[in-house]
């Protein structure tokens, strides 16, 4: 580990591949707005669950990538053609629980204790998401592309995957954090059946653009 300090020229390419995925994990998304609406109606630790799932399926996707497999899967556009279509499913299926959410009569409190789910329903949920979405496997394959050249010791690709399940995780916390204070609690309960009809709406909108979206 020794050239992990001293070699200038690797390190430059993973801060560089750190850097990108940061902005993408921070960018808006299907993964960011499921865990915002999660910890904004269920709270912190039910957001984090979910955040766990879905940091989960990116390690997935960040092993494959470091093992070459998504270059593989992405020569195939078969099997890319089939995750896209599952995720757009997957996304259509959450806008309509949005949308349900949005149309059933409005509670004056929020019941955490009714409506979290369980910690393998929520990671399951947040895993599933990542899982499905095709641009993550780009998203990876990318990164440790910047990250990683012909010359590049085989550690390299354990330090860019390492980190950037790190730094995907806070990231992603950091937004169950945030939202999840009594503040944003108050916002979403005055605000719910607006704020329910948008992530429908965005959810929906992003699943039929997945299914029919070339890759």
């Amino acid at each position: 580990m020794h050239e992990f300090f001293t070699d200038n020229a690797h390190l430059s390419g993973i801060f560089l591949a750190y850097s990108i995925l940061a902005v993408g994990a921070l960018s808006p998304g299907p993964a960011v707005l499921a865990i915002i609406g999660t910890s904004m109606e269920k709270g912190r630790q039910p957001g984090l669950w979910l955040t766990v799932g879905v940091i989960s399926g990116s390690a997935v996707w960040g092993s494959a990538a470091a093992l070459g497999i998504s270059a593989v899967l992405i020569s195939y556009s078969n099997v890319l053609i089939f995750i896209k279509i599952a995720g757009g499913i997957y996304l259509l299926w959450l806008a309509w629980k949005s949308l349900k959410s949005a149309i059933e009569p409005q509670d004056k409190t929020i019941n955490l204790k009714s409506k979290s789910g369980t910690v393998w329903q929520l990671w399951r949920a947040g895993f599933l998401l990542h899982l499905t979405n095709p641009k993550a496997v780009i998203g990876w394959t990318a990164m440790i592309a910047l990250g990683v050249t012909p010359s590049s010791p085989l550690w390299v690709s354990f330090v860019l995957v390492i980190g950037g399940v790190f730094i995907s995780f806070l990231c992603h916390a950091l937004y169950a954090c945030v939202f999840s204070t009594r503040r944003m609690s108050a916002i979403y309960l005055r605000a719910k059946r607006p704020i329910n009809l948008l992530f429908s709406g965005f959810f929906g909108f992003a699943g039929f653009k997945l299914i029919t979206s070339r890759i």
